[in-house]
């Protein structure tokens, strides 16, 4: 009998402790979520930025994806990548 009971409680702790997991799960599918749109606008507008600054972006989001399961660092990332894009943007001035 004593055996069953602790088997329990070991299973309800063990269930208990994945719910933190899961609801991080949730924060990093948002990341992954902005990492995918970073990248599309790095492709869609190539000629907005310098082939450098969209270097450093892309590197800054390949961490993040390997970031996925700490969303602090993930979004770290890609601010870090946002950021290199905002300093080889390249100025519009028609001629």
């Amino acid at each position: 009998m004593n055996r069953r009971i602790c088997i329990t409680l070991i299973a309800a702790m063990s269930l208990w402790g994945a719910a933190p997991s899961q609801a991080d799960i949730g924060v990093t599918d948002n990341c992954q979520d902005d990492i995918k749109d970073l990248q599309d606008k790095i492709n869609d507008n190539k000629d907005d930025y310098t082939s450098e600054s969209r270097r450093k972006a892309k590197t800054q989001l390949a961490a993040a994806r390997t970031n996925r399961m700490n969303p602090a660092k993930c979004r770290g990332n890609i601010l870090d990548a946002r950021k290199e894009l905002q300093e080889g943007k390249r100025d519009k001035k028609k001629h």
